[in-house]
């Protein structure tokens, strides 16, 4: 046909890439990968729960053993450790009487007794008259063991007779104890015959009638 434009044909013809006519497009279409697969899962929730069923019978296996054998446990531990009375609650001081005085003023004897069920550490005798020092002899502390009694000999001397009662009407003693449960100074008076004998004793120390002199070593 007249007008119409003839392929090569032969060996050393080729047809080429058909291109669109002018005037004509393909549209370009985009079409969306596949969706990223999820994350495996470890365990499902039947299996979570199983698991922790499984792990939770050893424990309610033991809390049962445990409140079947305590009764019995308890009935053959023994009993708990109780603490002491506090050393001023079980020890009692009773006035033994004069001692031998030696280079003091007056001596006097002293008996602890300790009724409590633990031992009792007497660690120091003192008393509140500032004329007057104390001491005791032997050596101190001195351990009182439970349900006896010790003899202390306290000995006071007449350092300024300005210090010292005229008349010791009502006098007192301080001694510092301990046992395992506290460490305590309590005061303790001694009755009427300690206070007849040692108003006795300070008399003949300082003489009875100055006493702003300083007293002098009998």
């Amino acid at each position: 046909m007249s007008g119409e434009r003839e392929l090569p044909s032969g060996p050393g013809g080729f047809l080429g890439p058909v291109e669109p006519g002018e005037g004509t497009w393909t549209p370009l279409v985009l079409r969306p990968g596949p969706p990223p697969e999820p994350p495996p899962r470890l365990l499902s929730r039947r299996q979570k729960w199983l698991l922790a069923s499984f792990l939770l019978l050893p424990v309610l296996a033991l809390t049962v053993a445990h409140a079947v054998n305590y009764p019995e446990r308890a009935a053959n531990s023994p009993p708990p450790q109780q603490l002491p009375p506090f050393p001023s609650q079980s020890t009692r001081f009773e006035y033994g009487g004069p001692a031998p005085a030696f280079q003091d003023a007056f001596a006097l004897r002293l008996t602890v007794r300790n009724t409590g069920p633990a031992p009792v550490d007497v660690l120091g005798v003192s008393q509140g008259y500032p004329g007057l020092t104390v001491r005791v002899s032997g050596w101190l502390p001195q351990t009182v063991p439970p349900g006896t009694a010790i003899e202390l000999r306290v000995g006071l001397k007449v350092t300024d007779c300005s210090g010292a009662p005229a008349d010791a009407t009502l006098p007192f003693l301080d001694v510092t104890l301990r046992n395992t449960r506290a460490m305590e100074t309590v005061s303790q008076i001694l009755g009427d015959a300690y206070a007849r004998d040692l108003s006795a004793a300070l008399h003949s120390a300082c003489d009875g009638t100055d006493y702003r002199t300083p007293a002098t070593t009998p």
